[in-house]
């Protein structure tokens, strides 16, 4: 079975996203992206997670954008899953 991942983005960062998901082609792991429902994904916070992310979550991790400043092992606590962040570009 493969790993579940879920990244979270905003508005803005949602279609460069989602094509750069596609153009990897087939993968060793199925993905989703959840607009969390903020313009700018860098500001989204622990409480807008929180509060927009509906549990239980069907991913195996959370990815969260690089800048987000969230923390981590309250969200990773709260959905029973990793929540890492992706890298800073």
């Amino acid at each position: 079975m493969s790993e579940r991942l879920l990244f979270l983005t905003g508005h803005l960062a949602y279609p460069r996203l989602e094509r750069l998901m596609r153009s990897m082609g087939e993968t060793s792991f199925s993905w989703e992206i959840c607009d969390i429902g903020v313009k700018v994904a860098a500001l989204m916070t622990e409480a807008i997670i929180l509060r927009r992310l509906a549990r239980p979550v069907a991913a195996d991790r959370i990815i969260l954008p690089g800048r987000c400043r969230a923390g981590l092992a309250n969200l990773s606590e709260h959905f029973g899953v990793p929540v890492t962040r992706g890298r800073m570009s």
